[in-house]
C-alpha cells in the first residue's frame, strides 16, 4: 500500500489505475497540523509508516541544528 502526500490529482489517478493501491493525501508540509493529520490518517487507515521517503526540498545556508520546522 502506498500513501503519497501533496501529489497532483492527475498523477494520483494515474497511479491508482495502474496499481490499485494508492492513497493520495492532501498535505501542506509547511503546516505542522497538516503533517500531523496526514500521519494520523496513515496510522489509522494503513497501520503506520514502514518506509518514509522525504522528497521535499529546502535550501539553507548554515547548520540545520536549531532551525524550526517551518
Amino acid at each position: 500500500m502506498l500513501a503519497m502526500l501533496n501529489v497532483s490529482q492527475e498523477l494520483s489517478k494515474s497511479l491508482q489505475l495502474k496499481t490499485g493501491k494508492l492513497h493520495a493525501i492532501k498535505c501542506d508540509v509547511t503546516i505542522d497540523s497538516d503533517i500531523e493529520m496526514a500521519f494520523k490518517w496513515v496510522k489509522d487507515n494503513l497501520g503506520g509508516v514502514d518506509i518514509l521517503v522525504n522528497n521535499a526540498a529546502v535550501a539553507f545556508n548554515g547548520p540545520l541544528i536549531g532551525k524550526s520546522p517551518s
